[in-house]
């Protein structure tokens, strides 16, 4: 199952448009299609980078609002990946088994950081994009289906399709854990991390950073969280301070790498390949940089980070 780009789905798109099949335009662009774009406020800057109380962050995944809320049809897409070529046994290896389904409360770590990015980001927006409201959008726009077609490992490009591009993926820097080339890495070791850990709270203003954790492949053990853009720790501390989906709903507080893993971990899958490939508490697999754009500005607001990373580098 090789996931298509995102030209070749809006080529499909087109494809299907031109042969004269029902397709709208409000149903191909979204819920903003043909509408004028209005100049989007900036977020309210109370010293520290967000009030993040007010803006309800970080988003959980076991919310009860959405936890139960289904990204894959685990027998669809065994039954897919056959048609494919694959055996079931290999099928079945490529999607976890849960006793309640591929749900976001399981599984839709990345999806409520994108949430979480676009609530802080375009926190005027509307409608907001809640995860269970992105994974809907998700599914009608195929960056992936319940039965795993077009699944797409980062559907990062979600934000940009969903704010007109005033949201976008900017930077990325991967790490790949547990592969043997590649030495471990931590937040204060990685260049793009270091950067923006480097800048004060209140000049981070259009920028957030989701970090990947946990394992290389996305099938079992790896984990998504957003770096706390609030935090004030030094760029030399690797044990980042973060807003991670997987904290549970009866915590709140300071939350750090080592905490999210030592959570995580208590599900024997994970550990279990955590262990087996060698992942580090703090460890982490890479780094996103999700900016704000102003349309119409010569300039990108990228600036500040870039020449931070480039100091770093």
């Amino acid at each position: 199952m090789n996931p298509p780009n995102r030209s070749s789905r809006r080529k499909f798109i087109g494809q299907a448009a031109g042969a004269g099949a029902a397709v709208g335009a409000s149903s191909l662009l979204g819920p903003f299609a043909g509408a004028a774009i209005a100049a989007e406020p900036r977020p309210k800057v109370t010293g520290a980078r967000f009030d993040l109380r007010a803006l309800g962050m970080p988003y959980r995944q076991d919310d009860p609002r959405w936890s139960n809320d289904l990204m894959w049809n685990r027998e669809k897409v065994i039954k897919t990946a056959m048609l494919d070529g694959y055996t079931r046994k290999q099928a079945a290896s490529l999607i976890r088994r849960f006793p309640n389904g591929n749900t976001i409360g399981n599984e839709g770590c990345q999806l409520t950081c994108m949430a979480m990015v676009l609530r802080m980001l375009a926190p005027n927006r509307r409608p907001v994009w809640s995860p269970p409201r992105l994974n809907a959008h998700a599914h009608a726009s195929l960056y992936y289906t319940k039965s795993g077609l077009s699944l797409v490992p980062l559907y990062a490009d979600l934000v940009e399709e969903v704010t007109w591009g005033r949201v976008q993926l900017g930077i990325k820097e991967e790490y790949l854990p547990g592969v043997s080339a590649w030495e471990r890495v931590h937040c204060d070791a990685a260049p793009l991390v270091r950067a923006y850990r480097s800048m004060p709270p209140e000049s981070r203003t259009d920028f957030l950073v989701m970090l990947k954790t946990g394992t290389y492949d996305d099938t079992v053990a790896s984990h998504y969280v957003l770096l706390d853009p609030n935090s004030t720790q030094s760029p030399d501390d690797r044990d980042a301070e973060i807003l991670d989906p997987a904290m549970p709903l009866r915590r709140s507080g300071r939350w750090t790498l080592t905490d999210s893993a030592d959570w995580i971990t208590t599900d024997p899958a994970i550990r279990r390949e955590w262990r087996r490939q060698g992942i580090q508490r703090a460890q982490i697999g890479g780094a996103w940089v999700f900016n704000r754009w102003e349309p119409g500005s010569a300039r990108s607001l990228l600036t500040p980070l870039v020449e931070a990373w480039a100091s770093e580098i």
